[in-house]
């Protein structure tokens, strides 16, 4: 009967992934997904399914961190040991979940088995250390003294979620009524780590009880951490208006500042509630820190004057995974160019000529790269984008996937269409869950549009990517054991040719 489960399961996730050894770390993390753990019948029955023997199951599944061979709890509870995180606290915040949660000594699962709690490396919130993630959410500024908290807070949170996916909610026509302005909100990780998901929530709710015709847009990062959580108003015919380090509590009246309650009877109630809190309290609400467009403050004048955006191009204009959006702010523009006007040789020759180089550090030459590349033998190539990076305080690739999934992924189409590969892969961290999830849409989105796949905006040219989810391995932040990973094996440096 068990065999039978097993069975059922595995067909379906081994048509998804492939019976190859290539596939070993995808299907690892499929059973891992479904039965929160290895079970060793489940990856026996891999080896009889599959052209993947069990040691190479067992050998690679004890290579990562992100595998077990044991259960967890229903909760995962990663605490980050990043060096900026472990000089801020991290090794204490460990200490504070397990006693609190009476974990025993070797064991890392409370004995309710709801929660387990592992040291991870960087989860690319360096800013926000010490940082715990509790499954997929990231809780900002952990200690010894409010970790156990944080746990408190997500299962009201989950609670609450559940309650509200029960209730029907407040129904609002916008076709009849019409949209009379946006509120952007910024849902990256750092920012949700500062609380933007619980004013985000707090929005919503503020709208549909007064039966607002307000549209909630999610933003790309806007590039001002420190003052997360940020709204932003976009009012019709005027100029953009920011609110800065806002909380839940401040929702209310950065919406009826600029927004009127639907209804006479509505309108009429929130005026006399302004009225009577004036004359009980004084002053009425007042905004927190508040940013115009063009921030006027020398201080930040200083420091947003002078740059110049290029990778983070119309940043915090529009949603991270709005194809739309992204094509009406000239994506894909450079793409349909090389395609259509220039030769490979062409496009590398322009790349060498303006001086761009790596981010990696080594600042080797771009173009000169792409040109040996394109020289070198072999029929099939390939172009990876290596999104595993781990070093303390170098979270700008998670920041670009999260926000411009879009511009990483036409970036690597031209790279391919250059070097004559017709085929791609990003490597992203376990880590980074947002990440994930958003280039994994805009996969989808690009093959629904015929802008990914086998005639690329009709031009002939093919290109198919695939989005490859890491294991939790620091070391395959190096090229050659990034390699070996996807290749299904133990992420180990190897000699380069």
């Amino acid at each position: 009967m068990i065999q039978e489960s097993y069975d059922l399961f595995l067909a379906k996730l081994l048509e998804k992934t492939g019976r190859g050894p290539d596939a070993t770390i995808p299907i690892l993390q499929g059973i891992q997904r479904e039965y929160r753990y290895l079970p060793q019948e489940a990856l026996r029955r891999v080896s009889e399914l599959t052209d993947i023997s069990l040691p190479q199951l067992t050998g690679v599944s004890t290579f990562y961190h992100q595998f077990r061979h044991k259960p967890m709890g229903r909760h995962n509870v990663r605490v980050c040991h990043g060096t900026a995180c472990y000089v801020k606290g991290a090794p204490n915040v460990t200490e504070s979940l397990r006693s609190a949660l009476k974990i025993a000594d070797g064991d890392d699962t409370d004995p309710e088995q709801i929660f387990t709690v592992q040291d991870v490396f960087c989860v690319g919130c360096c800013s926000l250390a010490p940082v715990v993630q509790v499954d997929d959410l990231t809780y900002a500024y952990q200690s010894y003294k409010n970790a156990p908290e944080t746990l408190k807070d997500y299962l009201r949170l989950q609670e609450s979620k559940s309650v509200a996916g029960k209730k029907s909610g407040h129904a609002m026509d916008r076709s009849s009524r019409g949209v009379a302005g946006q509120i952007g909100i910024c849902l990256d990780s750092c920012c949700v780590a500062r609380g933007c998901g619980r004013v985000e929530e707090e929005l919503r709710e503020v709208i549909a009880q007064n039966r607002l015709p307000i549209e909630v847009i999610r933003v790309t990062c806007p590039l001002m951490c420190e003052t997360m959580p940020l709204l932003e108003v976009h009012l019709p015919g005027q100029p953009l208006i920011k609110y800065g380090r806002v909380q839940p509590e401040d929702v209310k009246g950065i919406v009826e500042r600029h927004f009127q309650p639907g209804g006479l009877v509505k309108r009429f109630t929130t005026r006399l509630s302004q009225t009577l809190e004036k004359m009980v309290g004084g002053d009425i609400w007042e905004p927190p820190m508040h940013f115009p467009l063009n921030p006027r403050q020398p201080s930040m004048v200083a420091f947003y004057g002078p740059q110049r955006h290029i990778a983070t191009e119309d940043f915090g204009v529009y949603d991270p995974v709005d194809l739309v959006a992204y094509r009406r702010h000239h994506g894909f523009k450079a793409l349909e160019l090389c395609l259509k006007e220039l030769k490979p040789e062409q496009g590398i020759e322009a790349l060498k000529k303006s001086g761009l180089r790596g981010r990696g550090g080594a600042g080797f030459p771009t173009g000169l790269k792409w040109e040996k590349v394109r020289a070198g033998k072999g029929e099939k190539k390939y172009v990876v984008c290596n999104g595993d990076e781990g070093d303390p305080g170098a979270f700008m690739d998670r920041m670009l996937m999260e926000s411009f999934p879009y511009r990483v992924i036409e970036g690597m189409m031209i790279a391919a269409f250059s070097v004559g590969a017709d085929e791609g892969y990003v490597y992203v961290r376990a880590e980074y869950p947002f990440a994930v999830a958003r280039l994994h849409e805009a996969v989808r989105k690009l093959t629904e549009e015929g802008i990914l796949g086998e005639n690329v905006l009709g031009t002939g040219f093919r290109f198919k990517l695939h989005i490859f989810e890491g294991a939790g391995a620091f070391v395959c932040g190096e090229e050659t054991a990034l390699m070996e990973s996807i290749e299904g094996k133990r992420g180990i440096p190897r000699l380069k040719p």
